[in-house]
Formats: structure tokens, sequence, C-alpha cells
């Protein structure tokens, strides 16, 4: 009887040997197994191969499991339920079913200690350490795919055969959604992996992918800019008065730019003391980019062409804005600006709950602050800013002062410039 338990619990043991590998392999993640692999881990390299023929591989395992368990069962009946018999008959009431009784204990018995010692114990360690449990028992695993390589290709066969048949696609575990992406941050932030600095920097980088340039760009109205011919005097006053870096120099209106100034180069070349020129002899050729091109795009053609500002056209070729190297950089690590100078557009909680809601802050930035689903901002009507939002919502200009509902929020317009939403105020309804 002895032997039997020796043996049956050894059984046991393979088994959870099976059910562990079979999870660790399958859950761990392949960006770690490749960085152990490069450091020199054969185990890794094996793991990984087995992970990208989930067929195979878990055909081996199944196998395994399977004959583990029929081995277990037979030795219970053979071993144990003969020696239990005699016990459960010497109770008298119950003699008659002693044979039945002693089969169904000792099958209790091996199910009870499969199940804990065989399963649960072994795939919570394959969970807690899945890369460090599937480097260490691949190799055994791969080798006795490999002494069994008949029968688990017959497997194999069989199970790719009904999966075709039933049109089930193999699906790549290397797929990671921006969603998986967010999530793992979130996660990493409540954990304490980022600093609150380093979980906002993330999240701004995430919504900079979203943005594009007319998200972020100074609009045609607020732009100004030096006429070609206008007077040296008079962009003397332009520039001494005005918080701007660069300025458009156009011929005539915004439409027909033919340079972009910088003040450093103005000072440089004598504008402060006086001396005559064309403002267009320090004007540096303009940069112009579409209104859809992607922000971090824009980043990279302002690392590029060494020009570190762009005017955005839309489809006509109408100048619509223009942005800066500062507008996009801001855009990931929050307002820089200095003193004097017109900062990103915000949106501040008031002490009621409520949100002061500037009308150019872009409706990306908007959706992640109110914490509305990510869907929502999918199923926004083609506008890029909370002012261009509320008048897609009421299908014409707004009203200061008048209110609306959307998304579970009530909007209040507060103040508006023209026909320009400068200011609004988003209440939890």
């Amino acid at each position: 009887m002895m032997t039997a338990i020796v043996v049956l619990s050894l059984l046991v043991l393979i088994n959870g040997i099976f059910a562990m590998s079979e999870l660790a392999v399958m859950t761990s993640r392949h960006a770690r197994l490749e960085r152990l692999e490069a450091r020199g881990s054969r185990g890794a390299a094996v793991a990984l191969s087995l992970s990208r023929e989930p067929t195979r591989f878990l055909s081996t395992v199944q196998v395994g499991i399977t004959l583990v368990g029929v081995l277990a069962g037979a030795v219970g009946e053979q071993a144990l339920s003969g020696r239990l018999e005699p016990i459960v008959a010497s109770v008298s009431p119950l003699a008659p079913w002693a044979d039945a009784i002693s089969l169904w204990i000792v099958v209790l018995l091996i199910t009870y200690f499969t199940l804990v010692v065989g399963e649960l114990v072994p795939k919570r360690i394959a969970l807690a350490h899945p890369e460090a449990v599937a480097t260490a028992i691949s190799r055994p695993l791969n080798a006795l795919s490999v002494i069994a390589a008949w029968p688990i290709r017959v497997l194999s066969w069989s199970t790719e055969g009904i999966l075709a048949l039933l049109r089930v696609k193999a699906r790549s575990t290397d797929d990671v959604s921006e969603d998986d992406v967010r999530a793992l941050i979130v996660r990493a932030a409540s954990t304490g992996v980022f600093t609150p600095q380093e979980h906002r920097l993330f999240q701004r980088i995430m919504r900079a992918g979203d943005l594009r340039v007319r998200d972020l760009m100074v609009p045609r109205r607020n732009i100004i800019w030096i006429d070609e011919s206008e007077p040296i005097d008079s962009v003397r006053v332009l520039v001494g008065t005005s918080p701007h870096s660069h300025f458009p120099v156009c011929r005539g209106d915004l439409d027909h730019c033919v340079g972009v100034v910088h003040v450093k180069d103005l000072i440089a070349y004598g504008l402060i003391a006086g001396r005559e020129f064309k403002v267009t002899t320090v004007a540096h050729t303009p940069l112009f980019v579409p209104e859809t091109m992607p922000a971090l795009r824009l980043l990279d053609q302002f690392q590029s062409t060494k020009v570190h500002i762009a005017f955005v056209v839309d489809e006509h070729g109408g100048l619509q804005g223009m942005l800066t190297l500062n507008d996009v950089t801001q855009s990931i690590v929050g307002d820089v600006s200095r003193k004097g100078e017109a900062g990103l557009p915000t949106m501040h909680r008031r002490d009621d709950g409520s949100w002061l809601v500037d009308g150019r802050l872009p409706v990306v930035d908007l959706v992640a602050g109110l914490g509305l689903p990510a869907p929502v901002e999918h199923s926004l009507p083609d506008v890029s800013t909370v002012g261009g939002l509320i008048h897609a919502v009421l299908d014409r200009i707004a009203q200061e002062g008048e209110t609306l509902s959307w998304q579970g929020w009530t909007i209040e317009v507060v103040d508006m410039d023209g026909a320009t939403i400068d200011k609004a105020i988003f209440t939890k309804q």
C-alpha cells in the first residue's frame, strides 16, 4: 500500500508540473523572455519557441496530463480500493456496499489531491512567476514533445483541421492594443511603479498620439503678422508690444505668407538700433503643413528641417493657423510658457465640482479630463476644440449664457469673443 501511495504522489506531482508549465508558457510575456534569451538563457529561447507553436505544446501537455490521470486511476483502483474494502466491510451497515464505497473514497481522495497539489497550487506558482517557470520547464517539455512526436503530430493535425472547419483563426499572442497600454500605465501608477509626475507624462504622451496640428494651432484670427511693406518703425512697435517670438511675414493678407521672422534675427539686424531694412531680408522660408497632420509627425518634421514654426493650411490651401515647436512639446510636458506668453488652453476644476474649460482646449483633452469612456472620443463630430464641439452639438453658433446637455454634462457658455467661445463651464448632471 505504501508503494501505491508513493506512486500516486509522484503522478500527482507530475500532473502539477504539466499544469504549471501550460499556464507559465502561455502567460509569459514575450518581451521578458526575449530579454532573457538575449542574456544567453537557452530555456527562455525554448519557451518562446513553444509559445509560438501552441498546438504542439498544448498537445504535449494534454497527452501528459491524460496519461497521468489514467495511471492514477488505475493505481488507485487496484492498490488502494482493494485494501480499503475490508475496512469498510467491517462496518456491518456498510458491508453490502463496501466495494462501491471504498472505490468512491479512493476517487474522492485522488481528486482532492490532484486538484490541490496537481492543479491549483502549481497554477498559482505559474501565475506568480510565469517567465521563471517557463524558462525552467521548457527544455524537458520540448524533449518530451520530440519523443512523443508522432502522437502529438496526429493530435495537432486533428486540432488544426477542426479549427479550419470552424473557421477559427489563430491570434498572435503579441497583439497589444492602445487600451492595453493605457491599462498597464494606470496599473503601474496605482502600484507605485510610476510616480504621479511620470504617470501624467505618460498620459500626455498617449494623448499626444491622438492629436492633429489643428488641435494645437493658434487659430488664424489670433495670429499677429507683419506685412512685408510695413514701415520698419511700425514693425518695431509691433514686436516691442507683443509677447510672441515668431511673426509671419505676408504680402497683403495671411493667405500670401512669404516667410517668418524671429525676434532675435530682427534684433541682430539692427531693429532696435533703428537701422533701416526690409523685414523680408531676415525672413526664413515658411513651413506649410496640412491641418490633418498628426502632431507627433510634425514634431519629427521640426527636428529634420530645423524649422520650428509651421503654418497650417486646409484642403483648399487657405491658412487656418500656425504653431511652433513649443506648442507641440507643451502638449506632452505641460504648460511651460514664460511670463507674458499665452499658455496652453486649460480646464480647471472649481470648488463646486464643475469644470471651467477653455474654448480652445482639444476635445481629446476634454474627454480625458472629464473621465469619459474612450469610445466617446471617436463618436464626436469632426471638430478639434471644445468651442467647435459646442457649436457642432447645437448645430449653430452658440450664444453667451446659453446652456446645453452633452454626455451627461450640462454646458454653459460663459464667455465669447464674437463667434468664438472663450470659456465654458461643464457641470455633471
